[in-house]
């Protein structure tokens, strides 16, 4: 593991997010981590984790793949990515950076040692859990087990096989809420300004950690002889409950309009004067697949996504479009991403506004598919709605907008006309997902190919017919993990396929 990453550890712990407000440690010492109360450490902890999940650069080539985004023609087209040319430097501080923010964790894991702490426990056992989940996804075998010891001095952990992380990982989400629920009666409360993702509601934490082991497990159906396990899994905390409507995991520890205080997926495109930043609002276009689907099934969220080109026109590129196959269309041909300052119903949103952990619609659309697929038990239809439905809201729509959006009468919006019902919840939650879960969108697809018919790159001369299926492990490991790294075995972008991949 990268030794920069090891010995800046325990001092990120310390600095934690430059824009949060919640770090006066006046009354500690500074220069010792482990005298630094978990309600001190809990708020950088959880910003810097949407810090590194939010930031569209870390995961442009998910947006730009799979039909959502594109690369304005008034720019050289990024031949990494057009010709899936992947490289180990490629989105490498993702890594380094989730693994950093994991080993801040650690540290409020490993000082809640008194049982009365527990929340603080619990929160950092989940939130560990989340970043994982996400490394697996992106790298499959990973450092698990002997990944967050900064303190031994381990400069090379070992990588652990993905199937078993992903495992045991279910159990920790099972461990985390099993704390939560048998809090004692003097248990600390969280205060609000300290969790800064559920302002301390406990009961919302457990939902969320049961959703995250839902979305593991479903990640899981494409496996043959996997049934069993994932409703073995699911019954242990069936009575816990899911995220819903209203219940989204947002973080925000007070974002203001200041330069690197910001919301963090704002600040990729708008200076804290409101300015744009360089090569991000006119970088970043509109992919053509995404308007398309939007144009033909009359999605009023089109409006909001994207902005029109003229009028009321919208247009998107495809990635990589070579004039063989699709003529690029100019960047004044060319919608640009959504933005209207001051309304965060847009795609760019505001500087202030909430950081996405996990939507409410995300975890809807998940507990849809899971009924669908027989592993829990509810109402298919309603739940696709719901999620339909709160997308809607978050782009700035209505409940009615989406019952007119959901009643017309075709089988890419209508639930009762789908004879398709997971391709229809898939794609359509590949439109709300948008702006928000990259990764989730990216797993989908490598899962269960949906979306169909997307274009992902048009170059011609690009290195396979279609994308990668993991990214490859950082050029920091190969240097200064290069033993552990090699012991994984040849790895190749479109073959070395993560374990939950049966297609």
């Amino acid at each position: 593991m990268n030794k920069k990453i090891l010995t800046l550890l325990l001092a990120l712990v310390l600095i934690g997010s430059s824009c949060t407000k919640f770090l006066a440690v006046d009354e500690v010492n500074p220069n010792s981590a482990s005298a630094v109360p978990p309600a001190l450490l809990l708020p950088a902890a959880l910003t810097n984790v949407v810090k590194v999940m939010d930031n569209p650069r870390n995961f442009e080539f998910v947006y730009l793949w799979y039909g959502i985004w594109s690369v304005s023609s008034g720019y050289s087209q990024p031949v990494v990515l057009n010709q899936y040319k992947l490289l180990n430097s490629s989105y490498q501080n993702s890594f380094s950076y989730l693994y950093t923010y994991g080993q801040n964790l650690t540290v409020i894991e490993n000082t809640a040692t008194d049982p009365k702490d527990a929340n603080y426990k619990a929160i950092a056992m989940i939130m560990k859990a989340y970043i994982m989940q996400n490394l697996v996804d992106c790298w499959g075998n990973v450092p698990y087990t002997e990944a967050f010891n900064a303190t031994t001095g381990n400069l090379a952990p070992k990588y652990d096989d993905q199937k078993a992380i992903y495992e045991d990982l279910v159990l920790k989400l099972d461990a985390a809420i099993k704390l939560i629920q048998g809090l004692p009666v003097d248990a600390t409360v969280i205060p609000a300004s300290s969790d800064v993702m559920f302002k301390g509601n406990m009961g919302l934490w457990a939902k969320f950690a049961n959703t995250l082991k839902l979305r593991m497990l479903l990640h899981q159906s494409g496996m043959a002889g996997r049934d069993a396990y994932i409703k073995t899994a699911l019954a242990t905390t069936s009575s816990v409950g899911f995220l819903g409507a209203g219940e989204s995991g947002m973080v925000n520890p007070g974002f203001v309009v200041s330069d690197t205080k910001m919301n963090p997926f704002y600040e990729v495109f708008f200076k804290a004067d409101a300015s744009p930043q360089s090569d991000a609002t006119a970088y970043y276009y509109a992919g053509k697949d995404a308007v398309d689907f939007m144009v033909t099934n009359k999605d009023p969220r089109l409006a909001h996504f994207f902005l029109p080109y003229s009028g009321t026109s919208y247009a998107g590129n495809y990635m990589g479009q070579d004039v063989v196959t699709h003529t690029p269309l100019l960047a004044g041909q060319t919608s640009k991403l959504g933005y209207s300052k001051g309304d965060p119903g847009y795609l760019i949103g505001t500087p202030t506004m909430d950081a996405p952990v996990m939507t409410d619609f995300e975890s809807l659309f998940i507990q849809s598919e899971a009924v669908v697929r027989g592993y829990i038990t509810g109402d298919a239809k309603a739940l696709y709605n719901s999620a339909v439905t709160a997308s809607f809201i978050k782009m700035g729509f209505t409940a009615g907008d989406a019952s007119i959006y959901l009643a017309q009468n075709t089988n890419a919006t209508n639930y009762d006309l789908a004879n398709d019902k997971v391709g229809l919840i898939l794609t359509q939650k590949w439109v709300a997902l948008n702006g928000v879960s990259p990764v989730e969108i990216w797993t989908d697809y490598r899962r269960t190919g949906y979306p169909l018919g997307l274009h992902f790159s048009e170059q011609t001369d690009k290195a396979n017919d279609t994308p990668p299926v993991r990214l490859l492990y950082p050029q920091r490991e190969l240097s200064d993990n290069n033993v552990n790294v090699v012991a994984v075995g040849a790895i190749d972008a479109f073959t070395s396929k993560i374990f939950w991949q049966n297609r």
